[in-house]
């Protein structure tokens, strides 16, 4: 095996190796590292990564191929070498891993700009991968792409007849730094490789989505099939050349970017159907619907695979966590739920302490801790883990004066961000619940708030026709 490169995902943390075989094939092994902490000892971690990329890679170099006959053995001591190399690369990488989790906990934001080029309320607002643009919703109809490092207004995207709820970036699967280890002068050289998302995706309560050119702002198609207000859209995680939709017509569409034609119409929901979420790799879709129920579809097969019930309320959203091995469904009816995808009968888990509406749930990146947030003024963080039915709680948040529409996790999870309609958004300690930081300034509720992937930057989106921009 002759290493090449190790490639970085810093949330949840994460490489993947690439590598040569002795049959000359370039591979690439991907090791998911949810479990990695901040301050643990990374050696035997490295060890064993290292020990497995080698044993897939010898199996293969013993795999017969069309002559009948395997490899021949390779010289030692330039496999002991190249080990040796990969070993400490590996150790590097962790350690950076490990670098990215220990976020300051007690940062703070200023505000960098506040734009007002929207001449009505914000509905939500998004980062793409790279932090570079973002965007924003708005009743005026309009999407506004913004370059957060100039603070400018890069395109007004127009064409929707009525307001624009859903914008999203199509959000590449790796943001990596790169490892060379095929040049021993390089082998400690970091580079950026940086994938950029090219395309953005809107919804409009005018029943239509429409793809966009991020760089240009030209309108690259658009889609129609709803007899309703469409209020959720995102692009496939892995390819982006399918979309994703929902809307208060009762349906989930899945819609093909190239041709703009329909591929898939589910409408097994009883009412309006507010979410439609892809997980991991793209193969089975959630959809939450106002029937109390949540829905998952097999893309692959065109059909429904289970349906959540036990809610007794409208649901107000539904999520997978980062591995696709759990989701939660929070409720009009004062609760949370999470549900294991291999036992879908009930409930793995409910949180049931909040004394109103649950209009927000949230993984944070390695799933670890569920926030949910309430009509009644606070926002909770849940253990995952464990086996009894009743969730703990890990912290309460409680000091916004109003009720609590937004909550997100900071990439390494240790602040929680949240968006109240009374005017601001806070940001607090994830696992004590103190708060941190009042950001305050804007004159109307709060609706929708957002992390950049680094962690280095928050919009706030609010009824006052204005989206804050924090550094």
């Amino acid at each position: 095996m002759s290493a090449n490169k190790i490639f970085l995902r810093y949330y949840p943390p994460g490489l993947a190796i690439n590598y040569r075989t002795a049959k000359g094939n370039e591979r690439l092994r991907h090791f998911d590292l949810l479990d990695l902490d901040s301050k643990g000892n990374i050696e035997p971690l490295a060890d064993r990564i290292l020990l497995q990329t080698i044993a897939e890679a010898e199996e293969e170099d013993q795999t017969p191929g069309c002559s009948g006959k395997a490899s021949p053995p390779r010289p030692v001591s330039g496999c002991v070498t190249r080990s040796q190399n990969t070993f400490s690369a590996l150790k590097q990488a962790l350690e950076k891993l490990q670098r990215k989790l220990r976020e300051p906990v007690k940062k703070k934001f200023y505000l960098h700009k506040c734009h007002n080029s929207h001449i009505l309320p914000l509905t939500n607002v998004s980062f793409d991968r790279s932090g570079e643009r973002c965007l924003t919703g708005s009743y005026d109809r309009t999407c506004h792409v913004i370059n957060t490092q100039t603070a400018q207004v890069e395109h007004i995207l127009t064409g929707h007849d009525n307001v624009v709820f859903s914008v999203g970036f199509n959000l590449p699967h790796w943001y990596c730094i790169k490892f060379l280890l095929n040049n021993e002068k390089k082998r400690s050289l970091n580079l950026r490789d940086i994938f950029y998302s090219d395309k953005i995706v809107t919804g409009s309560f005018d029943g239509t989505a429409k793809v966009w050119s991020a760089s240009s702002g030209q309108c690259l198609c658009t889609f129609f099939g709803h007899s309703a207000e469409l209020v959720a859209a995102e692009f496939h995680p892995m390819h982006s050349n399918s979309i994703a939709t929902a809307s208060m017509d009762g349906t989930a569409r899945i819609y093909d970017v190239e041709t703009s034609h329909e591929l898939q119409q589910l409408s097994h929901h009883g009412a309006e159907v507010i979410a439609a979420r892809y997980n991991r790799d793209g193969q089975l879709l959630l959809t939450g619907s106002f029937d109390h129920t949540a829905a998952i579809w097999d893309v692959r097969s065109k059909s429904l695979s289970h349906q959540l019930r036990g809610h007794s309320a409208e649901l107000s959203n539904c999520i997978w966590n980062f591995s696709g091995s759990l989701i939660a469904t929070g409720s009009l009816d004062n609760t949370a739920r999470i549900w294991d995808i291999r036992k879908l009968d009930q409930a793995l888990h409910l949180a049931a302490k909040h004394s109103d509406e649950v209009l927000d749930v949230c993984f944070d990146a390695a799933g670890r801790h569920l926030a949910t947030c309430s009509s009644d003024c606070t926002a909770r963080v849940w253990k995952v883990e464990g086996s009894a039915d009743q969730l703990e709680m890990l912290s309460l948040m409680a000091g916004h004066a109003d009720e609590v529409s937004k909550v997100c996790f900071s990439p390494s999870g240790c602040m929680l961000l949240t968006a109240s309609a009374d005017n601001t958004a806070r940001l607090w300690l994830s696992e004590t619940g103190q708060c941190s930081q009042v950001l305050a300034g804007h004159e109307g509720e709060v609706f929708s708030c957002a992390y950049s992937y680094s962690g280095d930057a928050i919009l706030t989106a609010s009824k006052d026709n204005t989206c804050r921009f924090w550094r």
